[in-house]
């Protein structure tokens, strides 16, 4: 990765997050779905920039400490600044002790859940990925 995309990286690990925190998340969805592709891309390996979000995110304090939801909003930024079409998907579900859960995750480029590490099949989707209109 350039130094370039590295700044990039942490720009976007600490500017969402507040940004999430500051305004309402379907607001930031859609800032998101605006974000201007790169002139030139360098087809930065998908999976190597998933990794530095998390690596990013595990080390960082407080507001910006990695959640599904953060994880998600920078990996699409940063994979729609490469070119690609990435959304954010979230989804809910029933808990077996009655209480309701959320889950965010990013489809793209067709593929829904993308680089996800965990399972997203019982969560009914709300917004986002396939299921929502662009």
């Amino acid at each position: 990765m350039h130094a370039r995309r590295y700044v990039e990286l942490i720009a976007a690990c600490v500017v969402l997050p507040c940004a999430l925190r500051l305004c309402s998340a379907g607001w930031v969805l859609r800032m998101l779905h605006r974000t201007p592709r790169r002139w030139r891309t360098t087809e930065a390996r998908p999976e190597r920039l998933a990794w530095a979000v998390d690596v990013v995110q595990s080390r960082l304090p407080w507001i910006w400490r990695r959640t599904c939801l953060r994880r998600a909003a920078v990996l699409a930024l940063l994979l729609r600044r490469e070119g690609r079409d990435a959304r954010v998907s979230i989804g809910v579900r029933r808990a077996p002790t009655g209480e309701l859960e959320a889950h965010a995750w990013v489809t793209c480029d067709g593929v829904d859940p993308y680089l996800e590490p965990g399972d997203t099949a019982s969560f009914a989707p709300l917004v986002g990925g396939s299921h929502a209109a662009p």
